[in-house]
């Protein structure tokens, strides 16, 4: 299967770079020079990924994205020459799936588009999961709650998943991030913390009354078996 790529960036030394790069690497490249331009590629060509810089004139990365997301599911990846934690939770807010800060290295932003990608195909094996009033289809990618559809992010999707087919598994921090994200666990990254929290929003799930997600103050999370 040939994945397309989709990158929006307004430099262009960047995005003809990331375009050769990534047709030797067997992508189908697409490209667009701002964040207009991007929404509407995203809309009409149905990408299999998103490279999405952050720093761009007229619509910023971060505006495109909330745009993307009110019709697309697609996995997205951020491209900032911004590193701050604070900046990494803010895109992730918008529903973004990975941060990688520039100057980043192609090899290693290779790697991360293959384990989103490789983390989509999952959903291609597995069923559905029924669970109080949520239903969870993996084929389809889609979440019901009370017959009403929720959209959820790649990364949200992923955690929600894991804590169903786990019911009654504590998940630290760490454990969610590894399992999620396929990479090693910093200290300080608050990355599953904000994931979780958008997922109650979304679930209209408190900490205090859950129906849902449990926190376990000082060891991490799950969801109690449904009996």
């Amino acid at each position: 299967m040939k994945y397309k790529i989709l990158v929006i960036e307004d430099d262009d030394d960047i995005r003809e770079m990331l375009q050769n790069y990534f047709k030797k690497d067997g992508y189908e490249v697409v490209l667009a020079e701002d964040g207009v331009q991007g929404v509407n590629c995203a809309r009409d060509e149905k990408p299999d990924i998103i490279l999405l810089d952050v720093m761009m004139p007229a619509m910023d990365g971060y505006e495109a994205l909330s745009e993307i997301r009110k019709f697309s599911d697609v996995p997205v990846i951020m491209l900032t020459a911004k590193g701050e934690q604070m900046d990494k939770v803010f895109g992730f807010n918008k529903g973004c799936d990975d941060y990688v800060v520039k100057p980043f290295d192609l090899i290693e932003l290779s790697l991360r588009i293959k384990a989103v990608l490789r983390r989509g195909s999952v959903h291609s094996l597995s069923s559905e999961i029924i669970y109080k009033d949520l239903v969870l289809n993996e084929n389809e990618f889609t979440l019901y709650k009370d017959g009403e559809e929720i959209k959820l992010t790649k990364k949200e999707f992923d955690i929600l998943s894991l804590l169903l087919k786990n019911q009654g598994k504590i998940f630290s921090t760490r454990n969610l991030y590894e399992s999620v994200w396929n990479e090693e666990y910093l200290e300080n990254d608050n990355s599953v913390l904000t994931h979780i929290r958008n997922l109650r929003e979304k679930l209209d799930d408190t900490v205090k009354n859950s129906r849902y997600i449990k926190t376990i103050w000082g060891v991490g999370y799950k969801i109690e078996k449904d009996i």
